[in-house]
């Protein structure tokens, strides 16, 4: 089977013209490009599974452009990860795109299929990187918050999330799903006074503060909400509600 990968180009008549000459020869067209407005009109034939990144209206919008051939999907890593076994790619849309080429599209990572909404893969990668940047952007500030050469301090951070944040992410899945947040381990109010000594320390060392006095927004808004006694993950239901944030001191 012949495959062709379009990579990531800013002008969609390039790419139109790189697919000209390939694409009534190839089965599958792979394409990665600057935005959803330069994905190109593929003439009939082959099968078209489309990396780049947008909205779900856009994935939406494309798939009525390819009718059963079109998949959509998200590429969860950097380039220099593609082909890993353990990189993690998603997909959704036509099932049948999916099953004539999942073991081509196993040799870029591990592919996972959402179903067949075609949206719902654009979904999954906001929803990965926002999961992405909340974690970086909270080593960033402890790296920063600790001063130390951050090779030195970093495989602490590494250890504590394999051995016990992953499993708390695991249990915390469970308390959402049934929609009940025990507090037996951790409880809202005995975080609070905890994130407030954390902005205390981050202040005081003339950081920025916001991360951790949004945190303590949300904390303090789901106690006011009566959840002082649940878990952290209870939290869930103060995000799904939306809103302003409340000024903290």
């Amino acid at each position: 089977m012949r495959t062709e990968v379009i990579g990531a180009n800013p002008r969609a008549k390039a790419i139109a013209d790189a697919l000209e000459p390939v694409a009534g020869q190839a089965e599958l067209v792979v394409i990665c490009a600057e935005d959803y407005s330069t994905v190109p009109d593929v003439p009939p034939g082959p099968d078209i599974v489309n990396l780049t990144s947008g909205t779900t209206e856009e994935a939406v919008e494309a798939a009525k452009r390819f009718p059963g051939r079109y998949l959509d999907g998200a590429l969860m890593a950097h380039p220099e990860h593609v082909g890993r076994p353990e990189t993690v790619l998603v997909y959704s849309g036509s099932p049948d795109v999916f099953a004539r080429h999942e073991k081509t599209l196993a040799r870029l990572g591990s592919a996972t299929y959402l179903g067949p909404d075609p949206a719902t893969a654009s979904l999954y990668d906001a929803a990965m990187l926002n999961f992405a940047w909340a974690t970086l952007i909270g080593y960033l500030q402890s790296a920063a918050l600790v001063n130390v050469e951050a090779r030195t301090f970093t495989p602490l951070l590494t250890q504590w999330l394999k051995s016990t944040v992953a499993d708390v992410i695991e249990g915390y899945a469970g308390q959402i799903d049934a929609g009940s947040y025990p507090g037996d381990e951790e409880w809202l109010e005995l975080d609070e006074p905890l994130m407030r000594h954390l902005i205390v320390a981050t202040e005081q060392r003339g950081l920025d503060s916001a991360l951790p006095r949004l945190i303590h927004s949300l904390t303090t808004r789901g106690i006011e909400a009566g959840s002082g006694a649940e878990s952290f993950a209870s939290l869930v239901e103060v995000i799904r509600g939306g809103g302003q944030l409340p000024a903290t001191t």
